[in-house]
């Protein structure tokens, strides 16, 4: 039957009770799914200012008081930082910055080859070193990844924690995507008027690339600074410790120091939050730009 002859239930205030019980689903949705993310992420925070021996006292069966710290006190971040963590934060910091600089230089120097270039094997040299990366667990390559920095000789150097982790796959992605949009007419003019490539790449192009330039720099800082396997094969030596294998060193043999381990856990949230929410617009550009969403 036609819906107008069947019409939805109207309320006295005369609208559809569909367009009145529709966004109220959906923002009670919306509503459970930020309590499932932020309550545990409540206790953690409460965790961590509770001596390690109360940390579960309310949480097994859960109660509300588990979202208050039980007899406060900043042991485990006084700990924390007592053993290195401060240092750990420095190292980090500075691992994702040179990764960001080197590693966002090299990733767009290749999309940009990728996306404007023509050469023989292109699209198959792509496919190969780009495309099938995504297939291939990083873990998987940790073992030859391994050898050939033992055998350039940069165990427990910042080399061997630094050079890996320049050329990422997705980023070139991005890049290259992002750059075969650009209009040839922008590029020509530039060309005739007698500029090099680099000049066109760094006059004209990447100028205009903000949106992506700010998303490959989130995605290559928070995979560095959440890093963790990596460092620890190749860079156990406390001077080199990252944030992720101080905070592991919260895990011991014979127990866990619970508050400490949240501890560290609501530090290391903290920077990449920060870094997120007034770029997420950017980042969203980005990866609607690129064909991703």
């Amino acid at each position: 039957m036609p819906d107008s002859m069947n019409p939805s239930p109207v309320t006295r205030h005369g609208k559809p009770l569909r367009a009145i019980l529709q966004p109220a689903i959906v923002y009670c949705l919306l509503i459970i799914g930020v309590l499932i993310v932020v309550i545990p992420l409540m206790w953690a925070l409460a965790a961590s200012f509770t001596p390690n021996h109360k940390v579960f006292e309310y949480a097994y069966p859960f109660s509300w008081r588990a979202l208050l710290p039980v007899d406060f006190t900043m042991e485990a971040y006084d700990n924390l930082f007592a053993r290195g963590f401060g240092r750990a934060i420095s190292n980090t910091f500075f691992l994702a910055i040179a990764t960001v600089i080197i590693g966002g230089t090299v990733n767009a120097l290749a999309g940009f080859a990728f996306g404007r270039f023509e050469f023989r094997g292109k699209n198959l040299l792509f496919l190969l070193i780009v495309m099938l990366t995504f297939l291939v667990p990083i873990d998987l390559t940790a073992i030859p990844r391994y050898i050939l920095v033992n055998s350039f000789g940069w165990i427990n150097t910042w080399q061997g924690l630094l050079v890996p982790g320049l050329a990422n796959s997705l980023v070139i992605f991005l890049f290259r995507q992002f750059f075969a949009e650009i209009p040839q007419e922008l590029i020509d003019a530039a060309r005739v008027d007698g500029a090099t490539w680099l000049r066109v790449l760094g006059s004209i192009v990447l100028p205009i690339s903000k949106p992506v330039l700010v998303a490959a720099g989130l995605l290559m800082f928070i995979s560095q600074w959440n890093s963790f396997f990596w460092p620890l094969l190749v860079a156990p030596r406390q001077e080199l410790r990252v944030i992720q294998v101080e905070i592991s060193l919260a895990v011991g043999q014979y127990g866990t120091i619970w508050n400490e381990l949240l501890a560290g856990s609501m530090i290391a949230a903290i920077v990449p939050i920060l870094l997120v929410i007034p770029f997420q617009r950017y980042y969203v550009e980005a990866i609607t730009g690129t064909g991703l969403e």
